[in-house]
């Protein structure tokens, strides 16, 4: 299986143009609680190399994001996990892919095989067998302030 190759996004800049994202959680306009999704990756291999993260807010293009419909962002790992916030604006259903990117190549590299080379793993931990998990099954709910997900990686 060949994933989608995730441009590397410098955290910092997202988190700076979020800006207050640790004030507590406030309505907009529309009464929506806005918030932030807090993806903890565990188990990876070594700290070299980043931890990408790409979090979907629809089914649209997931898991590949072939038409950067997700938002991606790429941090440092230390101690062998990494943990990718994202402000998240409105409630809803989610759905996350996160890679170790061990190279620091700005890719997730398969074999000619299209196999995963680098670990790799979804929201829910959903599974894999012949395909990529979908949406519905790597979906979980946001419903504002702060969501922490925890994902095992997988080599």
């Amino acid at each position: 299986m060949q994933m989608a190759k995730f441009p590397p996004i410098l955290c910092g800049l997202l988190l700076v143009a979020a800006g207050g994202l640790c004030a507590a959680p406030a309505a907009d306009a529309a009464g929506s609680r806005a918030g932030q999704i807090q993806i903890v990756v565990v188990g990876l291999h070594s700290d070299a190399g980043r931890l990408v993260c790409s979090l979907f807010d629809s089914a649209e293009d997931f898991p590949r994001d072939q038409k950067d419909e997700a938002i991606t962002i790429s941090v440092p790992i230390v101690a062998r996990s990494g943990t990718c916030t994202f402000p998240v604006k409105k409630p809803g259903r989610y759905a996350a892919v996160v890679y170790h990117d061990e190279n620091a190549d700005g890719k997730f590299n398969t074999n000619w095989l299209g196999l995963p080379k680098e670990g790799y793993g979804f929201s829910n931990d959903a599974s894999i067998s012949w395909r990529p998990p979908n949406f519905q099954e790597a979906g979980f709910e946001f419903d504002g302030g702060t969501r922490r997900i925890t994902v095992h990686i997988r080599y």
